[in-house]
């Protein structure tokens, strides 16, 4: 009788066969993105984890979307199959500087491109909601005080995120009348008319999973489209700098990437928002991550602002949502520093870097990961959401340090606060640390912490 293992190269061969799999299959990934659990081989488990979240959306980066088209589907399946019992090693390869390509260098008095990098708030604060009683009740409990009154007095500003689709205010991926009316209210209320700031617009929709997949001409048929979105905004808030969050995705930016290019996007957008959202818990991906901003400088030539989105929760292995948060350092290392660290040289010589870095979390997920949270009161919802502000406030004034330790002298100071965050209660007092429950659910019982604030986070 046959057991899993020796079953497995049955199923794969059948697998090959059903699903049409051929060498074009692993077009852009490699047996590192093909190893889902990453324990150094291809295998069964990694089938099984594929079909586990088959036709699952991917927002951010997943390990089950093999392919980083944003969805779980056949094509994974097919790229699993294609590495099938390979042994794969995820850790960063030692470098050999007399065999590595020929890159610009940063020279030895490098002189810098723009000011200095600043930081700035991008948390999804329940007061931004477009949900009416969402949005009621971040305000009536004051979500986030801490973070937004700490952020306000150390000079980090609100970060505009225009969700729902953007200037597509319906994201059906058609632009009407309505859709304008709308966008253009939303900035009235968020945005003053002489912002010359970033402007986030969040516009997955329907051709986000396309993008990855999409052919040259279909590209340059997604590309128009996101376009007039930005003069469309551009003709409401000319002084504002508008761009997609999440573009170029990360797989654009590899070395293997060989799909149709998004330049001409990115270099149309006012500011770009590229993602360093990652989900390998106790791995040092900060090579790989600083790597992918300094593609998106480059993408850009140096002349688009790049504002980072950095996420410090990962996901969780069985249902694939955004749960656990990471150990400070390891976030900080992997997506501050790495950010942060960025450079690219252009061809006068001029080292650029990112504008600025963001961190985006949402308290919702406090909401999903409770059954119980209809049965909730006040002071309950408060102690929840008083967890996660903790974890803000600690992250954002390391960030604030971090963002001190790599500024340059001589370096253009960055441009004064423009937008007034959501208010906050002056008069309430700070009041002293609670004991951090998981504000998110019950961590992974194989790497639980005593804090229960989910694998990574202390």
């Amino acid at each position: 009788m046959n057991s899993l293992k020796t079953g497995a190269p049955v199923a794969a061969v059948i697998s090959v066969a059903m699903l049409g799999a051929h060498a074009a299959a692993i077009g852009q990934v490699n047996s590192q993105d093909a190893d889902v659990n990453q324990d150094g081989i291809i295998d069964i488990l990694d089938l099984i984890q594929v079909v586990s979240s088959i036709n699952v959306l991917c927002e951010g980066e997943c390990p089950t979307d093999v392919d980083g088209d944003g969805t779980t589907n056949v094509t994974d399946l097919r790229q699993v199959v294609m590495f099938w019992g390979e042994m794969v090693s995820h850790d960063e390869p030692e470098i050999d500087d007399t065999d590595s390509p020929e890159e610009p260098q940063e020279p030895a008095d490098p002189v810098y491109a723009g000011p200095n990098p600043i930081v700035l708030d991008g948390v999804y604060y329940d007061a931004n909601s477009r949900h009416v009683s969402r949005a009621q009740l971040g305000v009536a409990l004051d979500q986030g005080w801490r973070t937004r009154s700490q952020n306000q007095q150390d000079g980090i500003d609100v970060l505009p995120y225009a969700y729902g689709g953007g200037v597509d205010y319906n994201a059906d991926m058609l632009y009407t009348s309505e859709d304008l009316a709308s966008f253009e209210a939303w900035l009235d209320e968020n945005v003053p008319e002489d912002y010359t700031g970033p402007v986030v617009l969040d516009m997955e929709g329907a051709w986000w999973a396309q993008m990855s997949v999409a052919s040259t001409a279909e590209m340059e048929d997604i590309m128009d489209f996101y376009i007039q979105g930005i003069e469309y905004a551009k003709v409401m808030r000319p002084n504002a700098k508008f761009g997609y969050w999440g573009l170029p995705k990360k797989h654009m930016t590899t070395d293997h990437y060989t799909g149709p290019s998004m330049a001409r996007l990115l270099q149309a957008s006012g500011a770009i928002f590229p993602d360093s959202y990652e989900t390998n818990p106790d791995y040092n991906d900060s090579v790989r991550l600083r790597r992918h901003v300094e593609r998106c400088i480059e993408l850009v030539q140096g002349e688009v602002p790049v504002y980072v989105q950095m996420c410090p929760r990962f996901r969780d292995e069985e249902t694939g949502q955004w749960r656990y948060y990471f150990h400070d350092e390891e976030f900080l290392r992997d997506q501050g520093e790495a950010s942060l660290d960025a450079r690219w040289v252009d061809a006068s010589g001029r080292t650029h870097r990112v504008a600025g870095i963001a961190i985006w979390d949402c308290y919702n997920y406090a909401k999903l990961y409770h059954d119980d949270w209809s049965s909730l009161n006040d002071d309950e919802i408060i102690e929840l959401w008083d967890e996660i502000d903790f974890i803000h406030a600690d992250l954002y004034r390391s960030l604030k340090d971090l963002s001190t330790e790599y500024a340059v002298a001589g370096a253009p100071e960055a441009p004064a606060k423009q937008l007034t965050p959501v208010s906050t209660r002056s008069s309430r007092q700070s009041k002293k640390p609670i004991v951090k429950k998981n504000p998110v659910g019950k961590p992974r019982a194989s790497k639980a912490s005593s804090s229960g604030l989910g694998s990574g986070r202390r």
